[in-house]
């Protein structure tokens, strides 16, 4: 069943329910206890492809089950990426090497047949319901919230913080259309709006028509514009609007960085015509490209230089590429990173000792993931069960993990504010004490006037984590997790302490050049 292009419902209206829309590869499972097969979309047998859901045998009811879903791989920051995946679905036979590199999970969004029984003429709201009492998910397996259809906006401002580039909207009481693609399924895209200076544009005949602008952001103020792209402009009227002020705005000289990443590719810059760097307009996007462009940009329109907020510049994935992606080095060979610098003692009368790293065990697994992909199936899991029993509770979480999600993939950029990397802290905990239950009682108390204290991304969080599923997790009655933060020589000193059991003391500041 294959959805079409729709705009989100109107307020009220609960015939429709929504999903969030997952980046991956769509396929059919058919699950029996003595077997799993997977088929693509186009029929194509991928089973040998993703070995890892030979779990689904082990999940299945005695006459089997026939799931609708998409395989996924995740980002570091915990979030479905088309990028590794395309080193899954290249081939055949993935090597041992391979299926450690780019795990992969499978998001269930659908119930096909069930028990001998074909439920496709079932409406969905059955089909769902049936699908969430069967209780399969768990790692590698997910199955994510559905959401009625009054929760819609909230749904989208938790898919834009995750970072995803839609939602699914299902009418509840349609049948499952094999083969089709119906109005009974709709894709909404998420599209992010930011503002863009136009630097140049590309004619599209002799005459000067426009073709496409040529985008830019200013990596620093006054500095050169770093490319991201360029947008053709639809309207008659927004052609002629701009065609009248580039005029006066040519250059002979580009205002785009010359090398690097930033610069405009050979191939564009061949045929551009430059401008001063003074037209601000409004770009909207679905997220970013692995090469830092805007992915499908769409023209909104000029503004006013002074109508845009200083931090709207703001949310670029420039510091990615300070510090390559974990998996890019297991890919490409260990040893082609520098080694971290050591950290630089705080000095003075007062000075507490230098900064404390976070166990070894973690800080390894961190660097190969921020957030692990059980990490992140559990959560959505655990989200899941709840919405049945709480769905307030549910929504918290799913916000909270949006937020943490966005904290990781902060990781090798420049030092946060200790309030940002405490906030991640608790939405872990959250998450958690959801799973778990009574076997965790956290607590979390803070100085306020260590607020502002500058820390690493995610360099508290990896020592709560690793005191939570190394120690917390392991024992069966589980324990009391308690974080203090205290002010210190101008900095802080922060303890996770498993009551009883073990302690760890971090000193901040902790040094800008150090990588969690």
């Amino acid at each position: 069943m294959l959805p079409s292009q729709g705009d989100l419902p109107e307020r009220g209206r609960a015939d429709w329910a929504v999903e969030f829309a997952w980046a991956g590869f769509r396929c059919v499972a058919y699950a029996e206890p003595d077997r799993v097969r997977l088929l693509s979309s186009t029929a194509r047998n991928v089973t040998n492809s993703f070995p890892e859901l030979a779990v689904l045998r082990e999940r299945a009811p005695g006459a089997g089950m026939v799931l609708d879903g998409v395989v996924v791989a995740l980002d570091d920051a915990g979030r479905p990426s088309r990028l590794p995946l395309m080193r899954r679905t290249a081939t055949i036979a993935p090597s041992e090497g391979l299926l450690d590199r780019v795990p992969i999970g499978f998001v269930v969004t659908d119930l096909l047949w069930l028990d001998g029984r074909s439920l496709l003429r079932s409406p969905y709201h059955q089909r769902r319901a049936l699908l969430e009492e069967l209780e399969i998910g768990g790692p590698p397996v997910l199955v994510p919230p559905s959401h009625p259809a009054d929760e819609a906006e909230f749904v989208m401002e938790a898919a834009e913080r995750y970072g995803l580039d839609g939602l699914h909207l299902k009418r509840v009481d349609a049948s499952y259309k094999s083969g089709r693609r119906t109005k009974d399924w709709l894709r909404v895209p998420l599209r992010r709006s930011r503002p863009v200076v136009v630097g140049g544009w590309l004619p599209a005949d002799g005459r000067g028509r426009i073709a496409a602008l040529l985008l830019g952001i200013p990596e620093s103020p006054g500095g050169p514009l770093r490319y991201v792209g360029r947008v053709g402009v639809g309207s008659t009227q927004a052609r002629r609007e701009i065609a009248g002020l580039i005029r006066t705005m040519n250059a002979r000289t580009s205002s785009f960085a010359a090398e690097g990443p930033g610069a405009v590719p050979g191939p564009v810059a061949a045929g551009a015509r430059w401008l001063r760097p003074e037209l601000v307009g409004r770009a909207e996007y679905q997220g970013w490209t692995r090469g830092a462009h805007l992915r499908l940009p769409v023209w909104g329109g000029l503004v006013e230089p002074d109508e845009i907020e200083p931090d709207e510049w703001d949310g670029t994935p420039w510091h990615q590429e300070q510090a390559p992606a974990a998996e890019e080095r297991e890919v490409f060979g260990p040893g082609l990173d520098p080694p971290p610098a050591p950290p630089a003692a705080p000095t003075g009368p007062t000075a507490p000792t230098a900064p404390t790293p976070p166990p070894a065990p973690f800080a390894a697994s961190s660097l190969n993931r921020s957030l692990e992909q059980h990490f992140v199936y559990n959560t959505f899991n655990t989200i899941a069960s709840i919405m049945r029993t709480d769905a307030g509770k549910a929504r918290e979480l799913l916000l909270g993990f949006a937020d943490l999600s966005r904290t990781a993939d902060r990781v090798g950029s420049p030092a946060i504010p200790l309030s940002e990397e405490l906030a991640a802290v608790r939405a872990y905990l959250d998450i958690e004490k959801a799973r778990f239950g009574r076997r965790l009682d956290p607590v979390v108390e803070v100085a306020a006037e260590v607020a502002e204290v500058e820390v690493a991304p995610l360099q508290i969080l990896a020592v709560v984590r690793e005191t939570v599923q190394r120690s917390i997790e392991q024992r069966p009655d589980g324990g009391r997790l308690v974080v203090t933060v205290v002010p210190a020589g101008g900095g802080a000193v922060v303890e996770v302490v498993d009551e009883g059991h073990t302690s760890t003391r971090v000193v901040l500041p902790a040094p800008s050049a150090t990588t969690v």
